[in-house]
C-alpha cells in the first residue's frame, strides 16, 4: 500500500465522526524533511479547530504506525478559496458564489465567470453576469476557482 493510501486509512476513522473528506493529498519533497499536506473539509465548513484537531490525532496515528520515514512535517487545512474545488459534493455548499469556470468543450477548452445556481445530480448551472446560462457536466469541468466579488 503507498503513503497516500495509508495516510487516507489512518485519517478515515477521525475524520468520519465530524463528516469529514479529504479533497486533496500532497507530499511536498524537500531536501530536510518532507511535507505531508492533507486538505480536508465537510458539507457545511470545517473549522480551524476541527483540522487541529485531526492533526494531532493523525500525527499520533502516523508515529505509532511509523508510516513516514524519515523526518515530515503534517500540515491539515482547509483547501482555501485559492485551490481550485475538486469533488462534486464540494459544489452544493457553493451555490450562489462566483467563480472562473474551465472547462471541456468539443472545440478545445471554454472559460466563464458566472455564478453558481445549482447542482443536480452531476450537472452544474451557472449564470453569467449577461444572465446566460451555462450547464456543464462535472466530468467536463477542468478547473473551478472561487472569484471574490470584491
Amino acid at each position: 500500500m503507498d503513503l497516500r493510501h495509508k495516510i487516507e486509512e489512518l485519517a478515515a476513522p477521525f475524520l468520519h465522526p465530524i463528516g469529514a473528506f479529504i479533497v486533496d493529498f500532497q507530499i511536498v519533497p524537500s531536501e530536510q524533511r518532507k511535507v505531508v499536506q492533507l486538505y480536508i473539509d465537510t458539507d457545511t465548513g470545517i473549522t480551524i479547530g476541527q483540522c487541529s484537531e485531526l492533526s494531532r490525532q493523525l500525527s499520533a496515528a502516523l508515529e505509532l504506525q511509523d508510516v513516514v520515514s524519515n523526518s515530515y512535517i503534517l500540515e491539515v487545512s482547509s483547501p482555501g478559496l485559492k485551490k481550485p474545488l475538486k469533488l462534486l459534493r464540494q459544489y452544493r455548499k457553493n451555490v450562489g458564489r462566483q467563480f472562473r469556470v474551465r472547462f471541456k468543450k468539443d472545440d478545445g477548452v471554454g472559460e466563464i465567470l458566472a455564478k453558481l445556481a445549482g447542482v443536480e445530480n452531476e450537472l452544474l448551472t451557472f449564470v453569467t453576469g449577461k444572465n446566460e446560462i451555462c450547464t456543464i457536466p462535472f466530468n467536463e469541468i477542468i478547473e473551478s476557482i472561487e472569484e471574490l466579488p470584491w
